[in-house]
């Protein structure tokens, strides 16, 4: 197959920017671990904080324009409330992602063939969905309301009953490709799965298979796949398909639509300037997780830490369940807890090389000092680690 000079690359890649695409670009972020009558999740919190982070640092999302609500913030009058600034704020030649990291659930429907796809808030209530949920009928009248050009609803849940079509995307080939695409309008629309799946979340993930997929996609610009510098919703949809499904060997399969026959397509172009890690926190998104651990540290039942016993960064433990040895890089504040992040020794190499695992974070009880560990406290209330 033929390929473009590298240098003809470069040229097509600056061929279009953010400000030339979108006036402005607005988002509304939810993560719920917390729910009120539904059973928790562990890192939908950490999920919303990534993408919001994403939006900001890597592609022109202004912060006044990312509104994140999670845990108890994230009730379904909140969440509509949200929606309808957008509607009122954001203007023709601008984009909006709605992201949601949470319950789906599945109603059958009760005088036709089919079902409903619901997304649960924090308040919401599985044995009356209708009154307490939001069903994608909502999510469908917000997208004709909006003057927006483009719009993505990015929702981390599982769920049937999507009230959408078949994505029809135009053909890469086509002149004036980039062009077609970025001035037709778009209502696109990626789930994690179908009503008979679940969402998996791992704790060396520290996310779940779609966010994961998704920072992959987006961050590491893995879903450029013509590497053209621009990122469409398409590219994303089917990256974040075949790497959801392998991660959980079938067991979730994303599903990518619209909601209109149009067949324009958000656009994302990466910041040259932004830093490509393969996870970032910014400083108030930890403030928040240690707010968020405190707190439930402080439910009836449990023990309020002050500070804890831990291993210094650079310093070397046991890790307790296969007795391999560990090296501390650093701290992930999770609301299952403290969390060290470093990396496991793997084996020695027959010229006594040693073998590192990736970097992984694993709870702070599961690692015990060694001889020459270096102990501090972590602690909790500033947040800080003392020697």
């Amino acid at each position: 197959m033929y390929k473009l000079p590298s240098i003809l690359l470069i040229a097509l890649s600056f061929a279009v920017t953010t400000d030339e695409v979108y006036d402005n670009s607005w988002a509304l972020i939810v993560g719920i671990n917390n729910y009120e009558n539904v059973q928790d999740l562990n890192y939908a919190v950490e999920d919303a904080l990534a993408i919001k982070n994403l939006l900001i640092n890597n592609y022109h999302f202004p912060r006044s324009n990312v509104r994140v609500l999670t845990d108890s913030e994230a009730t379904q009058g909140k969440i509509k409330k949200e929606l309808s600034n957008l509607v009122k704020y954001a203007g023709k030649k601008d984009r909006i992602i709605f992201f949601f990291a949470g319950h789906g659930d599945t109603e059958a429907l009760g005088i036709e063939e089919g079902d409903m796809g619901f997304l649960i808030p924090y308040d919401g209530d599985l044995e009356d969905k209708y009154l307490t949920a939001i069903d994608m009928d909502e999510l469908k009248r917000f997208s004709k309301l909006s003057r927006a050009k483009h719009m993505l609803f990015l929702v981390d849940a599982c769920y049937g009953g999507l009230a959408a079509i078949q994505t029809r995307a135009v053909s890469k080939k086509e002149p004036g490709y980039i062009d077609k695409i970025s001035a037709d309008i778009s209502r696109q629309i990626i789930t994690a799965g179908g009503k008979k799946e679940k969402v998996q979340e791992r704790d060396d993930w520290e996310h779940s298979a779609f966010t994961k997929s998704l920072l992959s996609a987006l961050k590491e610009k893995k879903a450029d796949s013509n590497s053209d510098n621009v990122i469409t919703g398409s590219e994303i949809g089917m990256y974040v398909k075949e790497h959801v499904s392998l991660d959980t060997d079938n067991m979730q399969t994303p599903q990518i639509r619209q909601f209109t026959s149009d067949e324009g397509e958000i656009i994302f172009i990466p910041d040259k300037k932004s830093n490509i890690n393969t996870r970032g926190t910014e400083s108030d998104d930890l403030q928040k997780l240690i707010e968020m651990y405190v707190k439930q540290a402080q439910q009836p039942g449990t023990i309020q830490k002050n500070n804890e016993e831990v291993i210094l960064p650079g310093s070397k433990g046991l890790y307790i369940k296969d007795y391999n040895e560990f090296i501390v890089e650093g701290f992930i504040y999770s609301t299952k807890g403290l969390k060290y992040r470093g990396r496991l020794k793997l084996k020695i190499d027959v010229d006594e090389g040693i073998s590192w695992s990736p970097v992984v974070s694993i709870p702070i009880s599961d690692i015990l000092p060694m001889d020459e560990s270096k102990i501090g406290f972590y602690n909790y209330s500033s947040g800080k680690i003392e020697e």
